[in-house]
């Protein structure tokens, strides 16, 4: 009767180990998941303005690609406010996260238009505004 039980015991820590790896190892990659990878900076010139506002409009744009060089970092300013946007390079990214680089990134020596952003009416977005030369 005692070797039973001492048997019941040992199979339970086993488990609780067991399950508490499983939990630790599901935390660890959730953890992961949710590491931001940080594909730009933003500048902003006014304390009152919502930097979130800029931040969630172009994450939300999503084609950051074509207006970004390949070995170096490009600064896009936003129309009518004292913000603009650091766009980290395609070489940047692909040695930080191994993103690939984009077939519409801007190569070196190729032509580029200069642009600026604006936030769209309901500031969820971004609409680009190409310079005339």
């Amino acid at each position: 009767m005692l070797s039973l039980s001492i048997i019941i015991m040992t199979n339970c820590r086993i488990i609780l180990v067991v399950v508490f790896f499983l939990f630790l190892g599901k935390l660890v990659s959730q953890t992961d998941r949710e590491v931001k990878k940080i594909h730009f900076v933003l500048h902003s010139y006014n304390p009152s303005i919502h930097i979130s506002n800029y931040e969630n409009a172009l994450t939300n744009y999503g084609q950051l690609d074509q207006f970004r060089f390949y070995n170096k970092r490009r600064i896009v300013r936003f129309r009518n406010a004292n913000v603009s946007v650091e766009l980290y390079s395609a070489k940047e990214l692909l040695d930080l996260y191994a993103k690939q680089i984009s077939e519409f990134t801007i190569k070196d020596g190729q032509n580029y238009s200069e642009v600026e952003f604006a936030l769209t009416e309901n500031q969820d977005n971004i609409k680009p505004y190409f310079k005339k030369r």
